[in-house]
Parts: C-alpha cells; structure tokens; sequence
C-alpha cells in the first residue's frame, strides 16, 4: 500500500511538472474539476452522478483518438475504471457530444454521459469513496487530473419488508421462529438483530441475538432471514428488529408481538423404573413438574395401563430442567396389576390456574416368571412318563402356560398337558427310540403369554434301549480276491453303525495260512462310520500261492443281531527287483586312486540276468566300464570300481561315479580333492582422534592357499568396538581389507594411547594377526564460568543460583566444588557437549551474609575455573508471642484451628484446643506461633433405666436410651451388670432411640446394674438400677420317671383283665351242649382271630415293657451322665489344685528369695514381686471362676439334651398307649356289639319257638371283617392334620375331622 501511495505522488509531481513545462510551451490546460451529486455524504449505487473538467486549448491543439476520459479508482490504484467525457453546448465545435475541432473549438466543459450511476465508480459499494481524475492526449502531449476525492460514499440503504413474524408455542420452554424479509440491492448480507422486550416493562429486554439468512435466499430480491430463539419472559413480549448492511443501518425497524403462557404446567424428565417388574416389585414414577411461575394447587398424577395414580412433591428439581421456569420433583412408587401387554404410561398436570399437556412416558410391562417346583419320570412298560409341576402367580390374571418336557436328541418338544396338580406327557419309545438309546437328558421348559421362558434341569434322564444295526465292507467297496505280493499289506474294512447307539463291535479273523492278524474291538459312534486295518503278512513264497479268509463283526449292545461276515481270498504276485549296496563319498589327493564296491542283490523269487555300466563325469578315469551277470533268487554279486584323481586337480574339485543296473536302479559316488590352507594379515595406520571421537583402522587379508577358504575375523584392544565383517571368504591368491571401529572414551586423558588389532583364522588350524597404537590428541579441555554476582534471600530460607558452563573443548563431564556449605548443587557432576553451554542451579541458604563461591573443573585433565559471587541474608524481626485469636484476622495471617470443635468463628466443644499461627511479613519472611484456647466441659446426660428382673440361667435383654452429649460427642457406654461382666457401645453401635445389652445371669440374687456414658472431652456420667435376679429349675424330677412306670404298671394290668375277661366269655359259649356244627366252625373261626388278637396283645405288652425299659434305661443314663459330670469337676479342680499347688511352691521359693532381699533389701525389687504376686492371685481367681462357669455351662448343655432325648421317647410312649387304647377301645366295642347281637338272636329263636340250636350268632370276634362299622377317636396332629388308629394294623392313617380315611 505505502509503495503505490509512493508511487501515485511520485506520478502526481511528475504530472505537474509537465504541466509546467507544457505551460511553458503554452500546452492545454485542464481547469475547474467539479462532481454533482444529489448528497453530499452518500449516494446510492444506482443514483446518477457527474463530473465535469473545463479544457482549455491552444491553437492547432487537437485531441487524439477517444482518450479524454475521466478516470476512477482507489488511490492505491488496485481498482480502475474509466469513461469517455462529452462536450457540453459551451464547446464551439460539439456536434451531438461528440468534437472533431482544434484548438480553441475544443474550449469550453466536458462532462460524464448522463448514464453514468454512482455505482461504476468504485470497486464495490460499501464504505468506498467516489476518487476521479481526468486525462486526456492531444497532439501536443498527455494532460491529467488525479485522484479528487468527493467525500461520499457509495452504498444503498437496505430494507426490512413488513413487521417480523415470530411462530412457536406460547410455553416458556418453547422455541421460537422469528423471520423478516431483508433487501439489500448492493446484495450486502445483512446483520439484522433482534431485541424482545416485555410490554408491561418496555425498558425491560434481554440482550439482542442476530438473525441468519436462509438458503439460496437473494438479498437483492429480497431474503428471509430467521432465527430459533428462547426467552425468560413471561406475558406479552414484543420483538424489535433492526438490520445493517454492516456499512450502514436501515431506515426501518420492524416489530412482532408474541406471548409467553405464565400459568400452565409442563412435565419433564419422566422416568419409570424399572420398566419391567413383577406384580409384587415396586415401581416408581417421576416427573418434574414446571411452570412459569409458581401456582397453587399444583397436582400431578399418572395413568398406567388404566389406572390412575397421584404423585407427592419430592423437593425443588435441578436447576436447568425446567427451561425458563420452576419446577418441583413429583414421585410415586406402586405396585402395578399384570396384564397382557405392556401398559402404556401417561402423566399429567395441573394447578389452580391451568392443565398442562399430557406426557407419554416409557411403557411398563408388568409379568412374573413362571416357576418349576419339582418333576418325576418313569419308565412305564414301553412308555416313559413325564410330570412336572409349575405354577405362575399371573394364572388367575389372565397368564397362561405352556409347558414343554425337552428330551436330549429329540428334534422337537414334547408338549405337557396339565392333570391336576401337575402337567404330564406320555412318551412312546417307539416315537424315539431311533433318535438316540441309552441315557437321554430330560429338562424342561416352561413359557408364559409373554414369552418369557424358564428352564430348569432336575437331573431326570430316560434310559431308552439302545440297537445294534450294522453294515461292514472292505473300504472303498473293493474287491475281496485280492493279489498281494509277498511282505506286509493291510487290508481296510469299513463298519458303518445305523444303531441309535455308539456300539463295540468285536472283530474275528481267520486265514488258511494264518497270514491275518488279531484285530482289537472296534467302537463305532453313533450315525458313524470306523475303519480297522487288518495286517497280513505274506512270506516271500512262490507265486500264485493263495489263501482265503474270512473277518467276522459282532455287535455289543444287542446281541440278538446277526453277525456281518466278510470273506475272500488272498494270491501272491510274482515279483521281480535288486537292491544295490553303495559306499560313502571318497577324498583324495591329486594323482590318488580311490576304490569302490557296488554289490547288486536279486530281491525276486526266480533266477535274472543284469547288465550294469559304470561312468565318471568331468573326465575322471574310471573302470570297469560295465558287463552282464546272472543271479539266482536271493543271490548277489559284487563290482570293484577304480576312479583316478587327475594330477592337475584343483582343491575342492571333484567327479561322480555312477553305478547303473541297466533297466533298473543307479548308484552314485563322489570323490573330492583335498585342499591346502594358509593366509596373512597387515595393518594401516590411524592419527588425529580426540576424546569422544570415533575413526576406524584399516587392515589387508590375502589367502596364500591354494583353494576358496572361509576365515572368522576377530580385533582386540580396549578402544576397539567392532569391525566391519566377522566372516569373509576368499579364493586362492585373493585379498580383502577390512577395518575396525576405534572409538576414544570421552574420559581418555589427552595424549594417552592404546594398541588395537585384528586376527583371522581360517580351515586346518591356520591364522594371522597385526595390530596398531592409536595415540589421542593433545590439550583437548577447557572451559569458562559466567553467571550473576550477587543474590538477597530471607535469613534462612533456601535460594536458587544460575551459572552457565562454556565448554571450549571436547565433550567430558565436570566436576563441581563448592567453596561453603551454604550452596549446594543439585548435582555434582554434569556432562557438557564440546563447544556447547550447560546452565547449572544451585541452592543457597541464607544463613549469613558474605562472599561465596564454588570451582568447576573436567574430571579427566582436570582443568578447572572458579566463580564467586556476594550474598546478602535478610532477617524477620516480628514479635508474635502475645498473638493469639484476634490477630488471626490482621493481614498476612493464617490461622489453622482444631476442626473438632471450631465452628468458622469460635470454639464450641470443651477442651483445651491448639490454634497453630504462620505470619508472612513485606519481605515474605515468615514466622509461627502456637497457643492454646481451653473451654469447660459438660458432662454427658444419661436417662435413669426402667429395668424388668431377669431369671438365673436365661439371656435377658435390658434396654437403655442412647446418651447425648450437649458440647461434644459420646464417645462410649458402659453397662456393668453387678456380676464383674459388663458390655461396652461405642459410639458406631448407636441406631435409632435405644440401645440394648443382653446378659445371662450364672447365679441368682439381687445384682446393681451401672451404666455410664463417657464422652470425647472424658466426662462421664453413670446411673445405676438395682434388679432381682429369680431361680430356674434345670434338674430332672423323678418323680416323671415314676409316674411313667405307674402308668406302664397300670396299663399291663389292664391288659391281662381283659384278656382274662375274654376267656371267661369264650368259655362259656363253648359249653353249651347244644350247639350244632355250624356254631362250633364259627366259634373255631372266632377262636383263631381271638388267638390273633392275643398276639396281637402280648405285642402291646412286649412295647409297653419295651417302653418302661427306655424310661429304666435313660434314668440310669442321666444317672451314670451325672457321676460323670461330678466326676470331670473333680478331675478339673484336682488339676486346678496341682497347678495352685506348683504356683505355691513356686510362691515360696520366691518368698524364700524375698527373705534373703530382706536382709539386703531392694526396694524395686521387692515391690516388683509384690505385684507379680497379686497378679498370679488375681489370674488364678479369674481361672476358677471360668472353669465353673464353663461346667456349669456344660452340666446344663448335657442335662438339656437328655431332657430332650427323654421328651421324645415319652412322646413315643404317648403315640404307643393312644394306639393300644384306641385297640382297647376298638376291641371293647366289637366284644359289646357281638355279645348283644348274640342275646338278640338267642331271644329271637326263643321267641319264634324255635331251639337255641337256630340262633345265629352272627361272625361273633370277627374283628376282620371288611364290612364292619365301628367309632373311633379322631387326634389332631401338630401340624393341624388328622389322624385314627387302624384297630387291625395299629398304624396311624391320616383321615378328615369327620374320620374318612385321605
């Protein structure tokens, strides 16, 4: 820009000096540029604008071509354009515009055409100035005018069409759409801004957001521009548009009322969870419930599937969820009714002033898996019988099964019917049986209306037969004559299983020449295929020489299935071969003669003749050259083969014999030449290398032997690192070099030296080496130090130092060493690279003021340089031991306070606190203070007990209320139960209101039971309730042992009378005279159940002496416990008394010492055992008291359990009696029945004239009978079941209360 503003000047003189000198030569003149514009600071680009320029020239002047022209452009010249002028009426010679004159004819106003608009003048319209010049070329030379600036600018003013339209919801989480159409004709973008602003409040807005144009919208034909907004306000609002082209700003502004509903609710941030329950799972729904400003009466609730549920506040919802508004947490947790499909979820809102929108949420599928309690299978003749019970809770909502038994191998389910109370399938296993035999897995799968599946595996297995079904060929489907030449063959069969199981097939060979082998079993799976081999071994026999066989399968799982037989026949071949034995390869030296034998062997069965030949290549010669020979079967002949070494063979050289059967096999040999080895190394030289610097040393290697050799390459030396070849090989007279790395340790001292060598070895033993010392530079460090002169610390503190190393030699490290102790290096030593710089740091302790320095030098030549530099130490002067609380507020104070009892202000809890001060001065010097702050303690409050009294020998609960502590915290309660036990609370342990202690009490008596709080501060507080502790009996009273046996007594007795009652009866029906065959059958009939009925008694009597014997038994046993007991406490405190007994002996040895301490006492000493004593006292008290405690413990345990084993026999003995009771009372009845139905028939016969020899004495005794009908008494169970006494078995047979058997 600077050098076109340049240029333009330089122009501009250059013009006016022409004009000058034109002027001179009384050249034309241009005079009285002017520009006409309607405004004087901007027009539009479409407006017409002119300028005009008045020419005066001189005689015979003309104007050449159309080059009078105004001219317009920036002054930086980077745009230009250019107009013809017209002449005006005042030029002589203007003919329509145009002039052809001369001289003065031209005199007079040009001008723009009246076609030129404002906008051609510039570049672009905006915020440009119309620049013009004129210029024009005449005959007499070039004339112009530059660069007038008018002073306006071009630029159209843009418009808004019509007012904005704002569209959207009324909601205040809506956004909004306001758009407005904007017309630029100089197709200027607009920036078009919008401000919303309340009606009620005008002055009140928000801050304005700008407006985007849409599209393939065309400012110039008018563009709509629009934008998405939000807004915080509330009621009627007005949007206020405005637009600029970004030059200049319409002269319209544009409105659009909208409003924002202030009173009706929204929802937001629905949720259900979950989403899938059971009938019985809660299910919480919440929402946010919104609104512009809070209303009354706020309600919200949800309709799930139907129903109808209302949702409670649940606090102020997070900030940013309700958009322009307040909102509140609304939640119901409920259990939901199942139904068929999921339910659809709806909440809905409200308050006093409006309904809100309704808000679709997350469905709810509502479903219970079904479950699976149990199952049972079995195999019924040819059937297997599957059961299985599953339930679902949905059934009577409308849920329905569908329940599957899934047997392993079977394609498809078996579905099960439901046969309350379980489902069921029958399975034929003719249905599967081809599937699978053997063990099949059964599991089942139980699915509800919805889909949801549960399987369960109980184990249960069918076990469905398992058949053999099997087909065996030779493999491929070969033939089985077979032609087999001598030797080993294996012959391939193929067994094909189509059983439904895996089987094993055993397989049997025979051969006529016993060439087949044993075959081992063969297991075949299920749907597969197997192959075994056969081995059969021919001899080398005769050809055509034949064998039949025959391999013979048989099936394991059904031995009932035919066995698969496969024969055939075996011939032997004739065969026809040699064999030919080589040598190994063979070496020699030029000139040798090496020998080789070849031996041909007929491996035929019959006589053949051979022709053989023999040849060397690579000119060799060798003999014989070949011939015939015959063999008979098996037999061999050998050939001795010569092969000469040519005398002018090279090492390494060699020629192959070949050995050829003709027709038949070819044998190969190779001789080689042997090979002379020798070689030799020498070294070059190497100068110049410093430390740090690498170089390599150059050797030469020449193999002197007469053959290719491969020689390994080694170096030695401790400046040596590599070389670069480790192998090389080389031909006879040839040579290579080599060269090896030398590296200078960055630590070598100038000057120093080392030898580096290098050796080869080749074959046979043979090797060279040279080597060279490598000498190192001189003088190759240095160095210089820079750095600041002078620091100022705190007294005290620890500063930090720079200086900076110039290394003026080669890379080395360097040593630093400091002059005092007040600086200190991070670290001592540091690597510099030559010619670079190392800045260092180093800490200084301003412990005084005063000059310091430190020495830096290389650790190999130890050349060195030192820096010194003057430390200044300030000092903090501050008094803060009279500081405490109120200074911690002064500036450059920090306070840090005991968090457990400082509130922000003061301290509240009781104690002695520690406040810990740090004071940081101008300079940043600091100092520390500490003091103490001690506030009273108030002990903790402990509510006096309301205590029940507990019994001896049971756990009893006492109930206490929790402490609290008004300055502090409890840390601990303490409840001592007035026996030496207590329990301890801490502070952890306390929940709720109470807290309880539980405590069994050994002994009985009147006990003071303390409770204490203790809090963090030490106080204590205790109160103390006295209680009554009662006996408990836990010994066994003999007289239950008694009354049992009295009861056994009683119960015998009973049963003989009985027995002898029912004798005295049938002894009087027996002699009767006149009772006719027929009584006497049915009285023997009557004697046989009676004597059944006695046997049935002397088994009462054998259980109820069965019974009286347990209860003998178990007295002697809780007798025999007992002596026990007594006894173990006898043995416990003879042991308790050895042991006090030692500690006594042990107590007057050491009183024995006292004694002899006494006399020369030791004050310390005696007051030591003093206390060890009472310690031992206290410690054998405590172990007494912990052994009776223990057996009395014990003695109870037991005592319990033989109570409890007594119980249960004495409730076998009730079961016993009600049984033989219930037979008594059974027997009673039938003797009463049978004895009246004999006196009614005895009075019938009577009465009908008939003899006592007719009466029917019915089935008198026949207590077996099917038929008849007697009372028996129904006993509940403990469980709330029934139960009677079968009068035949004896057995209990669970009944109804109305007595009819289950």
């Amino acid at each position: 820009m600077t050098n076109n503003r340049i240029a333009f000047m330089s122009a501009l003189a250059f013009g006016i000096l022409s004009l000058f000198l034109l002027g001179n030569s009384q050249a034309a003149t241009l005079n009285n540029a002017n520009f006409e514009s309607a405004d004087n600071t901007r027009v539009d680009s479409l407006s017409g604008v002119s300028f005009s320029i008045e020419l005066d020239a001189e005689d015979g002047e003309t104007i050449v071509g159309d080059t009078f022209v105004a001219t317009f452009g920036d002054p930086d010249g980077d745009w230009s354009f250019e107009i013809e002028l017209v002449c005006t009426d005042d030029v002589s010679s203007c003919d329509d515009g145009e002039s052809d004159g001369e001289g003065n004819e031209l005199d007079g106003t040009w001008k723009t055409p009246d076609t030129l608009t404002a906008g051609e003048t510039v570049s672009a319209p905006g915020d440009e100035h119309m620049w013009y010049g004129f210029e024009v070329t005449t005959s007499v030379g070039d004339f112009f005018v530059s660069n007038q600036d008018t002073g306006v600018v071009v630029n159209t003013l843009p418009t808004l069409d019509d007012d904005a339209a704002v569209s959207g919801d009324d909601m205040p989480y809506s956004e909004r759409t306001i758009s407005i159409t904007y017309t630029d004709a100089d197709d200027h973008d607009g920036v078009i801004l919008v401000e919303v602003c309340e009606d009620t409040e005008p002055t009140s807005c928000e801050a304005e957001f700008g407006l985007t144009k849409e599209d393939g919208e065309d400012n110039t034909a008018g563009a709509v521009y629009s934008a998405t907004f939000t807004t915080a306000f509330g009621g009627a609002l007005t949007a206020t548009v405005t637009a600029t082209d970004g030059f200049d700003s319409s002269d319209d502004i544009r409105t659009a009322s909208f409003s924002v509903d202030e009173d009706k609710p929204w929802l937001v941030n629905d949720a259900v969870n979950p989403t899938s329950a059971g009938t019985s799972d809660q299910v919480t729904f919440s929402v946010v419930y919104c609104v512009f400003e809070a209303q009354t009466g706020p309600s919200v609730s949800v309709d799930v599937g139907g129903s109808s549920h209302a949702l409670s506040e649940d606090g102020d919802a997070d900030a940013g969820l309700c958009v322009n508004g307040v909102g509140k947490n609304y939640t119901v947790s409920t259990t939901v009714a199942w139904a068929e499909t999921a339910q659809a979820v709806q909440f809905s809102a409200l308050n006093d002033a409006d309904a809100g929108d309704n808000l679709d949420s997350d469905s709810v599928t509502i479903n219970d898996l079904p479950t699976i309690d149990g199952s049972f299978v079995e195999r019924v003749g040819d059937n297997f019988v599957i059961q299985m019970t599953a339930t679902d809770v949905n059934e009577d909502a409308g849920d329905s099964l569908t329940v599957n038994a899934l047997i392993e191998h079977s394609t498809a389910p078996f579905v099960m019917a439901f046969e309350d109370p379980h489902y069921e399938v029958t399975i034929s296993e003719a249905d599967i049986i081809n599937e699978r035999g053997g063990l099949r897995a059964v599991t089942f799968q139980v699915s509800d209306s919805y889909g949801e599946i549960v399987t369960e595996d109980f184990g249960d297995q069918i076990n469905v037969t398992k058949t053999s079904n099997f087909d065996v060929e030779i493999k491929g489907g070969g033939s089985t004559e077979i032609t087999t030449a001598p030797g080993t063959s294996t012959y391939t069969y193929t067994i094909t299983n189509n059983g439904n199981f895996e089987d094993t097939f055993t397989i049997a060979t025979s051969s006529v020449n016993a060439w087949f082998s044993v075959v081992d079993d063969v297991t075949v799976a299920y749907g597969s295929t197997s192959d075994f081999d056969v081995t059969v071994t021919i001899p080398n026999t005769l050809a055509g020489t034949k064998d039949t066989w025959s391999v013979t399968s048989t099936a394991t799982n059904d031995g009932t299935v035919e066995d698969v037989v496969v024969s055939g026949s075996t011939t032997v071949d004739t065969v026809t071969g040699h064999d030919i034995t080589e040598e190994s390869d063979l070496s020699g030296n030029p000139g040798d003669t090496v020998t080789y034998h070849f031996t041909v062997l007929n491996t035929g069965n019959a006589e053949e003749t051979y022709d053989y030949t023999v040849t060397a290549n690579n000119g060799w010669d060798v003999l014989p050259a070949g011939g015939p020979f015959t063999l008979a079967m098996g037999g061999s002949e050998t050939i001795v083969v010569t092969h000469t070494v040519p005398a002018d063979a090279g090492a390494g050289d060699d020629s192959t014999v070949t050995f050829t059967v003709v027709g038949g096999s070819t044998s190969e040999v190779t001789t080689t030449v042997n090979q002379v080895y020798e070689l030799s190394v020498s070294a070059d030289t190497l100068t110049g290398l410093k430390p740090g610097e690498s170089g390599e040393l150059s050797f030469t290697i020449t193999n002197e032997g007469n053959g290719l050799d491969t020689y390994t390459i080694g170096y030695n030396g401790i400046w040596a690192t590599g070389v670069s070849s480790t192998t090389e090989t080389l031909g006879s007279g040839s040579s290579i070099t080599l060269t090896v790395d030398v590296a200078i340790p960055a630590n070598v001292a100038s000057g120093a030296s080392s030898v580096v060598g290098l050796s080869a070895s080749g074959s046979m033993d043979t090797g060279a080496s040279d080597s060279y010392d490598v000498v190192v530079a001189s003088t190759t460090r240095s160095l210089t130090i820079t750095g600041p002169d002078a620091y100022t610390f705190n007294e005290g503190t620890v500063g930090q130092g720079t200086a900076t190393i110039q290394n003026n030699g080669v890379s080395t490290t360097f040593i630093v060493t400091s002059m005092s102790d007040s600086v200190n290096f991070e670290t001592s030593s540091y690597v510099v690279v030559g010619g670079a710089t190392q800045e260092i740091s180093f800490s200084i302790m301003a412990s005084a003021s005063g000059d310091q320095s430190f020495t830096i030098s290389d650790n190999v030549d130890f050349n060195s340089a030192t820096h010194t530099f003057t430390l200044t130490a300030r000092t903090f002067s501050t008094d803060m031991s009279s500081w405490g609380l109120a200074e911690c507020s002064n500036d450059g104070v920090t306070c840090t306070y005991d968090e457990d009892s400082w509130d922000g202000s003061a301290y509240t809890n009781a104690g002695t606190w520690t406040t810990s001060m740090v004071y940081v001065d101008e300079n940043a010097q600091s100092g520390t203070h500490s003091f103490d702050t001690t506030i009273a303690n108030t002990n903790p409050t402990v509510a006096t007990p309301s205590l029940s009294n507990p019994v001896q020998g049971t756990k009893h609960f006492f109930s206490f209320t929790i402490p609290t502590d008004s300055d502090g915290t409890v840390t601990h309660f303490v409840v001592k139960f007035g026996d030496g036990e207590e329990q301890t609370f801490q502070a952890s342990d306390f929940s709720g209101q109470t807290v309880t202690a539980t405590h069994t009490y050994s002994e009985s008596g009147n006990f003071n039971v303390v409770a204490t709080a203790y809090d963090n501060s030490g106080g204590s507080t205790e109160q103390t309730v006295a209680v009554s502790v009662g006996d408990e009996m836990v010994t066994l009273e003999k007289g239950y042992t008694y009354n049992l046996v009295a009861l056994l007594g009683f119960f015998l007795l009973g049963t003989i009378l009985s027995g002898t009652a029912f004798k005295m009866q049938q002894g009087e029906i027996a002699g009767d005279e006149e009772m006719n065959e027929r009584d006497r059958q049915r009285l023997e009939s009557v004697e046989r159940r009676m004597e059944s009925l006695s046997e049935r008694e002397e088994l009462m009597e054998v259980s109820a002496y069965d019974a009286s014997r347990a209860a003998t038994k178990l007295e002697e046993h809780i007798t025999a416990f007992n002596s026990i007991l007594v006894k173990a406490q006898e043995i416990a405190a003879e042991d308790k008394l050895k042991e006090l007994e030692a500690a006594e002996e042990a107590r007057q040895k050491k009183d024995e010492e006292m004694q002899l301490d006494l006399e020369d006492p030791d004050i310390e000493m005696v007051a030591e055992r003093f206390h060890e004593s009472l310690a031992r006292l206290v410690a054998a008290r405590d172990d007494l008291s912990k052994i009776e405690k223990h057996l009395a413990r014990i003695l109870k345990m037991e005592r319990d359990e033989q109570l409890e084993k007594l119980t249960e026999m004495t409730e076998s003995y009730e079961t016993t009696k009600r049984k033989i009771d219930a037979l008594e009372s059974s027997k009673e009845a039938r003797d009463a029945a049978a004895v009246e139905n004999n006196i009614m028939n005895m009075l019938s016969a009577a009465a009908s004239g008939g003899s006592m020899n007719d009466a029917d004495f019915g089935d008198f005794g026949d207590f077996g009978g099917d038929d008849d009908e007697y009372e028996v008494e129904i006993y509940e169970d403990e469980d709330g079941s029934f139960y009677y006494i079968d009068p035949d078995t004896g057995e209990e047979v669970p009944c109804d209360e109305d007595g009819n058997a289950l």
